[in-house]
Order: C-alpha cells, then sequence, then structure tokens
C-alpha cells in the first residue's frame, strides 16, 4: 500500500466518477494557497451599456452605442452610481474563475443568492498533497516565535489528515465519504457568474472589516482582473474599465453610503468607524475622506477585531 497517488491508484478507486484535483499552483511557503481571480468573460463597453439604460430614465432613446461619446457615457455613469435606481448596473455582466480559496470562503459566497456558482466538488475530486493544498489564516503567518510554533503544529496536523485520507481513497473508500476528515481550509476553486449591481454589493459587504479577511485578498485579486480583461480584449474602450474600477462602487459600504452601516449589537468592531462617523456627521463625501487609506482595511486582517 502506498500513500501517494499513481496510475495503478487510479485504477482501483471506488467511484469512476473520481478524478484527481488539479493542484493549485499559487502556494506560497508560510503562506499557503493564495487566491487569484481571471476573469473569463465579461460586457465589452461597460459603461457605454450602463449609459444605454440609464439614458432612458430622462427619455433618450439609445440605438446605437457608438452614437454616445465619452462625456455623455462619463455622465451617465456618475447619474448611475448617485441614485438607488441601480437596474442599469445590472447591463454589466462577470465570470469569474476564482482559484485558491477554502472552502470557509467558498461557503460564504454562496450564501449571495443573485448569483451563479461552479464548484470543483469535494466530492468527486481528489486531494493530493493536502499540506500544499490549503490555505493559512494570517495568524500563522510571520516569523515571529510563536507564529512560527503555531505553523508548524498548524502544518504536521495537515500532513497527518492529507495522509489519512490518501489512505482511505487507496483503500477503496469513496472521495465522497472519505472527504468527511478534510478541514474548512482545503482549497477549491469556483466559477463565479454576476453583474455589476450584485457585485457592488458584494464588494461593499466582503470589504468591510466585518469579513473574514480572505475576502479582502479575494478583492485585491478580482479589481486588476477586470483591468487586465478590459486590456485585453477591449482595449480601445480600457477607460471604462478604468473609471468604473477608480469609482467608490468596490469600497466597503461605507464608502457608497457615506456612514457605517454596520453598527448593531452583534456587528463587530472597525479600525476606521470612528472617521467615518466623524465625516458623516459633517457631511464630507467619500471621496474625500483623505485620513482613511485603503491599506487600513483593504490589508488589515485585524481590523475588526478587540481584545
Amino acid at each position: 500500500m502506498t500513500e501517494q497517488a499513481n496510475q495503478g491508484d487510479i485504477q482501483s478507486w471506488a467511484d469512476r466518477a473520481m478524478f484527481q484535483a488539479e493542484p493549485h499552483a499559487n502556494y506560497v511557503e508560510g503562506k499557503g494557497v493564495m487566491p487569484s481571480v481571471s476573469v473569463l468573460n465579461m460586457t465589452h463597453r461597460p459603461l457605454a451599456s450602463v449609459a444605454a439604460m440609464a439614458r432612458m430614465y430622462s427619455g433618450k432613446v439609445i440605438r446605437n452605442l457608438d452614437d454616445m461619446g465619452m462625456e455623455e457615457i462619463n455622465q451617465a455613469w456618475e447619474d448611475s452610481i448617485s441614485t438607488h435606481l441601480a437596474a442599469p448596473l445590472e447591463e454589466i455582466k462577470f465570470q469569474f474563475i476564482i482559484d485558491g480559496v477554502d472552502r470557509s470562503f467558498t461557503h460564504q459566497m454562496v450564501r449571495q443568492r443573485t448569483a451563479n456558482y461552479a464548484q470543483e466538488s469535494m466530492r468527486f475530486a481528489v486531494i493530493d498533497d493536502l499540506p500544499h493544498n490549503t490555505t493559512l489564516a494570517p495568524s500563522f503567518h510571520g516569523e515571529g516565535q510563536q507564529q512560527r510554533e503555531m505553523r508548524e503544529l498548524h502544518d504536521n496536523l495537515m500532513a497527518e489528515i492529507g495522509r489519512v485520507y490518501n489512505v482511505f481513497i487507496q483503500n477503496g473508500v469513496p472521495a465522497e465519504d472519505a472527504r468527511s476528515v478534510l478541514p474548512h481550509n482545503t482549497a477549491t476553486r469556483i466559477i463565479y457568474d454576476t453583474n455589476l449591481r450584485n457585485l457592488a454589493e458584494h464588494a461593499g459587504n466582503r470589504l468591510c472589516t466585518q469579513a473574514q479577511f480572505h475576502w479582502r485578498l479575494v478583492w485585491a485579486q478580482i479589481i486588476p482582473a477586470i483591468l487586465e480583461y478590459g486590456e485585453k480584449y477591449d482595449r480601445e474602450n480600457l477607460w471604462q474599465y478604468e473609471t468604473m474600477i477608480e469609482s467608490d462602487i468596490f469600497r466597503p459600504a461605507c464608502y457608497r453610503l457615506g456612514k457605517c452601516p454596520f453598527k448593531a449589537s452583534f456587528d463587530r468592531a472597525c479600525s476606521i468607524r470612528e472617521r467615518v462617523d466623524t465625516h458623516a456627521a459633517s457631511g464630507v463625501p467619500s471621496r474625500e475622506w483623505d485620513n482613511i487609506r485603503t491599506e487600513e482595511w483593504l490589508m488589515n486582517p485585524a481590523a475588526a477585531r478587540q481584545k
């Protein structure tokens, strides 16, 4: 009996529907599998598509997107993100593939019922080399003595779980049963199909410090992925992608609303909430929140923690 998958093992698997999961290439020593995002497809000339919808509100009929110039498109975009009438934003469609996230992340992600998903199923996908196919939470990063000790405990546990899982698979246990021992931080991949209206809502909630840090790592990949798609497939309209990204639409909900929407007794703390409240009381729009740096909420995993 061997503990590493080979062709002989595959031939002896319990279920013909089982398949070897594609390994995650974006493994970083000391940080585990890191997320990566690509845009498979999205609406070309995105802001022009929004503008055609928005102009209908004022009775202007657009029959050809080429009939609108940059100034008119930009004005329609500003109107669309300044009103509660968000239907025009649904004209921009996205299809992402998100790789290197864990099962905890995707359990949260699919709660957004206004999107479509296709996820690699651990019911049939056989996970090989578990230690190199797991994510690693920020608490285990770093080179401090305690962090190294905790990471060693973590890595040893993942190696043992992976060994037991492989023994199960190689001895005829179906993957759908063997997966019961796999941890929440097993890396996976998911296709995420949505539109800008729903993506913006998702961004507002998940870029907030209330959300688990893994979300912010993913969003740090989503934004450049959109720009990369525009540059590769719709370069003459790249300015529309850049304008969309530069707006407050891909920021925490407080930027869009001008105030913090998480103030229930069960909501968590926030390192920027006091300043947001000050700006809200003074009527300062989010584009002028110069004393709040993006790094404070985007790259700080402890921004919502209180001891």
